[in-house]
């Protein structure tokens, strides 16, 4: 069954976008997106190597960009990087566009997953990670249209997705967790 608007998932580093938006883009028959991987297309570089050459502003606005563009499409799954929705433009064109899906996930488990890994750039320092967690969190709940448990295993998270949006984004405030 296809979707009617694209699904954007948002959330930290860490809190499983890209797999859990691989997966329901999957069981949903559409195409799937990483804002990340299009911005390093786009620039030609990994990710710590725009933000160490052009910094993270130029990231930030690129990924605007690049969002808005691919949203004209048929709609799929977007996986956004986790400071996306610091940009109110970013949010607004999401809000016009998509349902957002926040995978919540608690930021020692993030930190677990992701941190002083290669290719994180913002993941290096333990303490900024967590914080930067707890900064962003009010702006992920803002936006989301619905809260998935970024802890739950990745499959049960895409399956209670794909179904909440072939429901037409019912507006269920926490689908799961």
């Amino acid at each position: 069954m296809a979707i009617q608007r694209w699904i954007a998932l948002a959330g930290y580093m860490g809190a499983g976008k890209t797999t859990v938006g691989r997966i329901t883009a999957e069981i949903l028959g559409v195409q799937f997106l990483d804002a990340d991987d299009l911005v390093e297309a786009h620039a030609g570089q990994s990710i710590p190597e725009i933000f160490a050459q052009r910094g993270e502003l130029w990231f930030r606005r690129t990924e605007e960009d690049l969002i808005r563009d691919h949203l004209r499409g048929e709609p799929g799954v977007l996986s956004l990087g986790g400071g996306a929705l610091g940009s109110p433009r970013t949010r607004d064109l999401l809000r016009r566009d998509t349902w957002v899906a926040w995978l919540k996930v608690d930021p020692e488990e993030a930190w677990e997953r992701v941190g002083g890994k290669a290719g994180r750039p913002l993941a290096l320092d333990h303490d900024r990670f967590v914080r930067r967690a707890h900064e962003r969190e009010h702006v992920y709940r803002e936006a989301a249209d619905v809260i998935l448990d970024g802890g739950a295993p990745p499959q049960e998270t895409a399956v209670v997705l794909a179904e909440w949006a072939q429901d037409d984004g019912s507006p269920d405030d926490e689908a799961a967790g």
